[in-house]
């Protein structure tokens, strides 16, 4: 239901005739609509919660009432998802998923003075753009991610990204993982290698141990946020992500990336304000490159 507008209900509901005459029986017509809670307070929470009519009625169902899932299911969904979005998509409770702000719950506990590992494995995270090119390198274990470093750079290559790493961090030992973009992996008619083949020729030459993990495709940026707002702070409060101050621009995008006013759709700056306000170019590339890695490995299972 949350998928129609609020004209096409209203539109249906003027088609329904209210009561029809049979010779056995009085038929009263009633609409029966189904959807999952959103994001935003939309029409439907303003429709049937805030200001609705003697004949509307909200039935919810909490996931918690349903008698066929196996024992300790929800207490699961506590430990994968974040206090707000477990009230809300779990507990059928109302409410509103965040304040404008994609990534909620983020706060002074998340940031750390990450010391880099030579020895460990370390994550590139890619988001491919040649304006801005960004990528956040990061050390993980088996439940928290630490993101120690940035590269956001304008009117690059792939090649010269891997330079810049490769000035950065010439001694690792460790192996170095490329997650990111699945996009990534497909040639375009401007070179003759993906951009991950690219990466791995590069870091080869390089010396550096180099290994390739991504998806076959991209998730819904829905699921990658949702993923990477659970290992911010889960609904048991356990933090398992901290950023380093030098992330400055993954920092600035947890700080002001926000959604679309009513809607769940990311408020990306067009063109014309990017014009206006050159820092603009570098909302939304860095957290993309960042939520890759934590879909890659702690996705969300609906």
């Amino acid at each position: 239901m949350s998928d129609i507008p609020y004209d096409t209900f209203k539109m249906l509901l003027g088609r329904m005739r209210q009561r029809v005459k049979k010779v056995w029986k009085n038929f009263t017509y009633r609409i029966f609509g189904h959807t999952n809670p959103e994001l935003q307070r939309g029409w439907i929470y303003k429709t049937f919660i805030e200001h609705p009519a003697p004949n509307y009625r909200l039935i919810t169902a909490p996931t918690t009432q349903n008698i066929y899932l196996p024992e300790g299911f929800c207490d699961e969904l506590k430990k994968l998802y974040d206090e707000q979005y477990y009230n809300i998509f779990v507990l059928a409770q109302n409410g509103q998923y965040n304040n404008g702000l994609v990534i909620k719950d983020f706060t002074d506990a998340n940031i750390k003075d990450i010391t880099y590992q030579p020895d460990m494995d370390l994550h590139i995270s890619c988001d491919f753009n040649v304006d801005p090119m960004c990528w956040v390198f990061a050390h993980k274990t088996d439940d928290k991610v630490f993101y120690f470093d940035e590269i956001a750079m304008e009117n690059t290559t792939t090649a010269k990204a891997c330079d810049e790493f490769y000035r950065r961090y010439p001694n690792h030992k460790g192996k170095v993982i490329v997650n990111g973009d699945a996009s990534g992996d497909n040639r375009s008619c401007t070179s003759e290698y993906t951009n991950y083949v690219i990466i791995k020729k590069k870091l080869l030459q390089y010396g550096y141990d180099v290994e390739i993990q991504i998806k076959a495709f991209n998730p819904p940026i829905k699921n990658r946020i949702m993923a990477f707002n659970a290992k911010v702070r889960s609904a048991d409060g356990e933090i398992c992500l901290f950023v380093d101050k030098k992330c400055e621009k993954l920092l600035y995008n947890i700080y002001n990336l926000k959604y679309k006013e009513g809607s769940s759709k990311i408020d990306i700056p067009t063109y014309q304000q990017i014009k206006q306000s050159k820092e603009l170019k570098f909302l939304s590339h860095p957290m993309d490159a960042a939520s890759y890695l934590v879909d890659f490995y702690w996705p969300i299972t609906l």
